[in-house]
């Protein structure tokens, strides 16, 4: 019986082998001939990858039935079948490779279809709201621009830290709300939803950030190199190396993903987040190009259109803004976080002060990552029933705009919230990985605390008037960041529409 199954995974092996090689053949023929018209490549693409799931199904069931085989029952192996067994999960291996190889190909070929098309037909693949002004001011001068078919389609989000996908119906709702068209991927089979996006034929995809895990597996780097990749960072990078100590002004967590080495054009806010790009040598330094930060423009923009969510009959209270990140200052991570440190003492004090609102604009991680479901229970409807306290879980720029402080422990506010040219209390976990040169001069720009006490204190000083006292440290800040000021979004389409028109790679 033992055999029987070997013979039987051996025949299953070379049939695949030989449909690979028989596709393969096909495709490398439709290819050189030019043949191939889109519908029938999209069907092949389609083929090869129903081909591949197949196949990883079968690297499973051929592990499994490896070990039965070739096991005995005190744990070792059998001498008579182990070499079989190990001959066929390295043969089953081959063929998962050989297709991939060929599903990437296929894709390539269907990328070459979109080039010099104009209307460029661009997707935007949409997980989080709070996100979206990085992109936002691009889809708008896209929408406005005979050049650009833009489409935007809203899909989950992998929640960190919880492993689940979810979250689409709230994307959709927020586009819904805004008037904005959109399609609707909140399908739990994502390579059911990779069909219509390969039938859309995209010339060019954005993704909102570079982690494959944040995205379903369609979704991710490898199973877009059907089209053209394009990046806009969704925040600006402050954060030096991981490293310990610190050997370098820059991480490759941020700048050297398989996702930035795939993409076609990733746009850099600055010329030093180009020059970090560059550094790691991985991929072609003309693919990265210093644009401005459209999501810059977009906060400058909301200054005019504040909202506040808070509201009092009989007064005006001074409004604060408070921006914890999820990386606590226990060690081990980043290590910004301080709000598993300060939330009682932040309770205690709203409620002690009906004359200040406080907004809580948490980072979408932080309640994954600290307080026990009890505690995060008792914390949000302590913090709800307070008629001055708020929770803000989406776009934040007209919340900005409202408020008259922030209290943050990092990362990226400590960059954007200077736009709106109002105090900045940074609380100082004492315990982060060190801050870039970018980052270096955010925390200058800012009224940096390390206790509550000073945190409070600096505060009610501000609430009572003081004068800031770092104009000159924002303003080398805004030097630095912004570069293009009002014309990232035109320096991004210019540079789509002149790489689609000449073909470059």
């Amino acid at each position: 019986m033992d055999a029987s199954i070997s013979v039987q995974l051996t025949d299953r092996l070379d049939a695949l082998a030989s449909k690979i090689e028989d596709v393969g053949s096909r495709l490398d023929a439709l290819i050189q001939n030019n043949e191939m018209n889109g519908e029938i490549q999209i069907e092949v693409v389609k083929l090869l990858q129903h081909m591949q799931n197949a196949q990883l199904d079968m690297d499973s069931k051929v592990d499994e039935l490896s070990n039965a085989v070739t096991t005995t029952a005190d744990g070792g192996l059998r001498s008579d079948l182990s070499k079989i067994g190990l001959a066929i999960v390295h043969d089953s291996r081959q063929k998962t490779i050989d297709i991939a190889s060929l599903k990437q190909t296929a894709n390539m070929a269907l990328r070459e279809q979109t080039r010099g098309i104009f209307p460029i037909r661009t997707v935007f693949l949409i997980q989080s709201i709070p996100m979206w002004d990085a992109l936002s001011d691009v889809y708008d001068a896209m929408v406005a621009d005979d050049r650009f078919d833009p489409i935007i389609i809203s899909i989950h989000v992998g929640i960190l830290g919880r492993g689940v996908f979810e979250g689409e119906d709230k994307v959709s709702s927020a586009f819904s709300e805004k008037g904005i068209p959109h399609l609707r991927f909140n399908m739990d089979d994502s390579y059911a939803a990779l069909d219509i996006l390969k039938a859309l034929k995209p010339a060019v995809i954005f993704r909102q950030q570079q982690w494959d895990m944040g995205v379903q597996p369609a979704f991710r780097t490898q199973e877009l190199t059907f089209t053209r990749l394009c990046y806009v960072p969704y925040a600006l990078s402050l954060a030096a190396s991981l490293g310990d100590p610190v050997v370098t002004d820059v991480s490759a967590l941020g700048f050297d993903q398989p996702f930035h080495r795939a993409a076609w054009r990733i746009f850099c806010e600055t010329p030093k987040i180009q020059e970090y790009f560059r550094s790691f040598e991985h991929s072609d330094p003309k693919k990265f190009i210093t644009s401005g930060f459209p999501k810059f423009d977009s906060l400058l923009g909301e200054v005019k259109t504040p909202f506040w969510p808070i509201s009092h009959q009989d007064r005006q209270n001074f409004k604060v803004v408070w921006a914890p990140h999820y990386s606590l200052g226990k060690g081990g991570g980043l290590g910004f976080g301080v709000f598993d440190r300060i939330w009682e003492q932040m309770l205690s004090w709203a409620r002690q002060s009906p004359d200040i609102d406080f907004v809580l604009k948490p980072h979408p991680a932080l309640f994954g990552s600290v307080l026990n479901p009890e505690a995060r229970t008792m914390f949000r409807n302590a913090w709800n029933n307070m008629p001055n306290c708020a929770f803000s879980e989406e776009q934040y720029g007209p919340l900005f705009a409202a408020s008259d402080l922030m209290i943050s422990d990092g990362l990226s506010f400590l960059a954007e919230y200077p736009l709106f040219n109002k105090p900045l209390v940074f609380f100082d976990s004492q315990n982060h990985v060190e801050f870039n040169d970018l980052g270096k001069l955010a925390e200058a720009a800012s009224r940096r605390v390390t206790t509550f006490d000073q945190l409070k204190h600096a505060v009610l000083e501000y609430k009572n008037g003081k004068a800031w006292e770092f104009e000159d440290e924002r303003k080398a800040l805004f030097d630095s960041i912004i570069p293009h000021r009002g014309q990232a979004s035109a320096v991004i389409l210019d540079t789509i529409a002149e790489g689609i028109r000449d073909g470059l790679n």
